[in-house]
């Protein structure tokens, strides 16, 4: 009896509206009530099937889950082929399913036992599993041997009435020895009978989706005759799991429900308004596994990060969440003719320009590093987003995050229109994130998208867009950055706004962040040696420029790291460099030279080891015998230069070398060596500053986060000139030695004589994975790999030296 009412409940005659099975309950006149009992405290096992629980019904042959979903319009029930290499993983909401222990009176429940009767509700639909004749004439051979010498076939499908008929009970067969009377065990394997039809359940190769290019929706089919192998597994869903359904569940219907009355041109109430917003709060937090109590106060929906759960993403997508979401989008354009998005800017519409950020942040969420989801909001509403980018409602992050590092979607939807839109959100705005977003569409996980690419450096890079980037010159020996900002021209020195920035100018640190991110989005339009930015971007930052400003210590440590990474897609990963493999394992015997002894005289690239001197002479003395007494001189017999020529590395395995002349083989050399000594001058300074850098004790505290960002681009950079054959031996010593003694803390030694032995420099360090392997961090990674590539090369060079004395010996 309720306390204030002072009057005790009873039933009216009237159906809730939205149950029409359910009667009012109401507070009025005395009545009379029976408790009936649900289940017995004696029956409530935790380790026993009972009426209540939700299970998934796994068929232990064909490893697939018994699912309801929609097919074509209607509902559906079949088995689910899944591509995990682990099939019990496949979960899904919709395989979810209620069971019901059928008694004469329907309120009670309890434990099952193996001779009552059960009935399986679908969670997500609360439709009953039932089976019906099946008119399908489709051919199956577990069908044909099942159904014996009846005519009718029966397959699995779900109730449409939605009430609790004869067609819907089945009976549960242990498919080991039990009695009768015995409770029935969670996560036991059963076999299913209709009562009604008297049939068993099994399996079919029959499609439901035969449109599709691989079905993965097989029909459930029932026939007379058992089989023993048509076996389910009974898996308990946890409790959290079902409550995530509900919540799921009753979201997107709550969301369709005010979107549908929006829709139909009615207006929402304040309180309504409210509610969504409340929801669409909650939503955010629930994919992030972020959700609060009442009481707890509430951090901002927008702003709370979080790494998003992998099942409740899947949930939102199954229960069509997102659909509802998007249909909320959509409403305001569809049914305000008059209305446009411009008009969320208007303090009016306050609420519903939160509403569509909330909605974003949701949909943002629900598809990072979901590839499933991604596609799905790619495929149905990538056009929606973009009729909303730039109104601040974050569609084009929405759009950004979709595509990041999805190459797939990138190839597919990124199209000119796309990043023209990003160019004139970057020139309305000018901020930052504009550029990295036009920047990452062109690298997905390390890769170029060169058809992306291609496109995003003739749309940034053309005349009419050139106000969108900042320029550098050099004015009386100071470089000066040039930009337009609402039409209006400005220039700085980049000192001057290197000094703002460090004592709080907001323009300053703004323009100065605006570059790094241009720089940043240059190196990806660079990439992988896409040349129509490599040949525009060359003329903007010439290689002393970019030099000049990676070693100016006055300027920003994450600009510098920008310029160093500029050097190495603009003008160091170019032709004709071309890695060298630097450890030749397999060598023809008159490579191996006998002489040389000098460590200073081996080259990488030059696979002879003789030394300049040496090899030029004979080099020469190759060619005059090559013409006999001819007398002709060495000049005229020099190939032409061929600087933009792209230059192979020597093959040192199953090589023709054997069957060619000698002299030609020499003359091949001397264009490689020609060619690369003009590269090595041309970068000669920044060899110099890499080595000065890695040098500097204050390099390898990794106490600076933004020096980190340097150190790691000079690295990289060190290793790149490495591959391509810069380095000669002696260098590759000092380099590897300064590498290894600054992940060890002791930059000092690194100072002592190329040859000296030092800890860090032995097999057993580097074997045992010590030292560099303890830092942790990737620029830690970075350099152990490159200090152990460097050192493997070194002394494999030796190896073979070694090894052809021992062999003459």
């Amino acid at each position: 009896m309720p306390v204030n009412a002072q009057q005790p409940f009873h039933v009216s005659e009237y159906s809730l509206p939205d149950h029409p099975n359910c009667k009012e309950v109401n507070a009025g006149e005395c009545s009379s009530w029976k408790i009936s009992l649900f289940m017995d405290n004696k029956e409530d096992n935790p380790e026993v099937l009972k009426g209540g629980d939700v299970v998934r019904l796994f068929h232990s042959e064909q490893e697939k889950f018994l699912t309801c979903d929609k097919h074509e319009g209607s509902l559906r029930v079949f088995l689910r082929t899944s591509g995990r290499i682990k099939r019990t993983d496949a979960t899904s909401s919709k395989a979810m399913w209620e069971v019901e222990v059928v008694n004469h009176d329907p309120c009670r429940s309890g434990a099952g036992h193996w001779n009552n009767l059960y009935r399986f509700k679908h969670l997500a639909t609360g439709h009953y599993l039932a089976a019906e004749v099946d008119h399908d004439s489709t051919l199956d051979p577990v069908r044909q041997k099942l159904k014996g010498q009846m005519d009718t076939v029966y397959h699995l499908t779900v109730d449409d009435n939605n009430t609790e008929t004869w067609l819907t009970i089945f009976e549960l067969e242990a498919t080991t020895i039990q009695q009768t009377d015995q409770t029935v065990p969670k996560n036991s394997y059963v076999r299913l009978r209709h009562v009604r039809t008297k049939s068993w359940v099994h399996a079919t190769s029959i499609p439901i989706d035969k449109d599709a290019e691989k079905p993965v929706m097989h029909k459930v089919g029932a026939a007379p005759t058992r089989e023993d192998k048509e076996a389910f597994a009974l898996m308990a869903v946890p409790p959290q799991e079902v409550r995530d359904l509900d919540f799921a569940n009753d979201a997107a219907k709550a969301i369709k429900t005010i979107a549908t009355k929006i829709e139909s041109g009615q207006q929402a109430t304040a309180n309504e308004k409210k509610y969504i917003i409340r929801l669409i709060e909650d939503l955010i937090f629930f994919v992030i596994g972020k959700e609060t109590s009442q009481s707890t106060q509430r951090p901002s929906a927008l702003t709370e990060e979080g790494e998003p759960d992998r099942d409740r993403q899947k949930l939102v997508r199954e229960q069509e969440v997102l659909k509802e979401i998007f249909h909320l989008l959509r409403i305001p354009l569809k049914v305000q003719p008059t209305f446009q998005m411009a008009d969320l800017a208007d303090k009016r519409y306050d609420a519903m320009h939160y509403l569509f950020c909330l909605c974003y942040r949701v949909i943002q969420h629900s598809q990072s590093n979901y590839r499933k989801n991604q596609e799905e909001i790619a495929n149905k509403y990538l056009s929606l987003m973009q009729s909303q980018i730039g109104f601040e409602v974050r569609a084009e992050d929405t759009i950004a995050a979709l595509v990041r590092n999805n190459s797939k979607l990138l190839e597919k939807h990124i199209h000119k229109k796309e990043i023209q839109t990003f160019v004139d959100l970057l020139r309305k705005s000018r901020e930052k994130k504009f550029l990295t977003y036009i920047g990452d569409l062109c690298v997905s996980k390390g890769m170029a998208i060169q058809r992306v690419q291609a496109m995003v450096c003739e749309v940034v890079l053309k005349d009419s867009n050139a106000d969108v980037l900042m320029t550098l010159s050099v004015e009386n020996e100071e470089i000066v950055l040039h930009w337009t900002e609402m039409g209006v021209a400005h220039s700085k020195s980049q000192m001057q706004l290197a000094d703002g920035a460090k004592t709080g100018n907001e323009d300053d640190t703004k323009n100065l962040d605006y570059f790094t991110a241009q720089l940043q989005l240059f190196c990806n339009m660079c990439f992988n040696r896409q040349y129509l930015a490599i040949l525009k971007i060359k003329e903007m930052l010439p290689i002393d420029i970019v030099l000049q400003c990676t070693e100016n210590k006055a300027l920003p440590f994450s600009l510098r790291a920008g310029f160093s990474h500029i050097m190495q897609c603009v003008h160091l990963d170019i032709n004709p460099q071309e890695t060298v493999n630097p450890v030749g394992y397999s060598r023809l015997w008159s490579q191996i030279p006998d002489s040389t002894t000098s460590v200073s005289e081996y080259s990488p690239w030059l696979e002879t080891g003789m030394s300049g001197s040496s090899f030029m002479h004979e080099v020469g003395a190759a060619l005059v015998s090559s013409k006999g007494s001819s007398g002709t001189s060495l000049e005229c017999q020099m190939p032409p230069d061929e600087d933009d020529a792209p230059m192979s590395p020597t093959n040192t395995e199953g090589s023709d070398d054997v069957l060619r002349d000698p002299a030609q083989c020499r003359r091949e050399k001397f264009k490689q060596t020609k060619h690369k000594e003009a590269e090595k001058a041309r970068i000669l300074k920044t060899m110099e500053f890499v080595e000065q850098y890695l040098a500097l004790p204050s390099v390898w505290s990794f106490e600076d986060k933004e020096q980190n960002l340097l150190t790691y681009e000079v690295v990289c950079l060190a290793r790149m000139m490495v591959y391509f054959g810069f380095y000669n031996f002696s260098k590759l010593l000092q380099l590897t030695r300064v590498l290894l003694s600054g992940l060890d803390n002791k930059i000092g030694i690194a100072m002592m004589s190329p040859l000296s032995p030092t800890p860090a420099m032995t097999r057993r360090t580097i074997d045992a994975g010590k030292g560099p392997g303890e830092e942790g961090s990737a620029l830690g990674k970075l350099v152990q790999a490159a200090a152990t590539s460097f050192f493997t090369h070194a002394y494999a060079s030796e190896d073979d030296k070694e090894s052809k004395k021992t062999a003459k010996e």
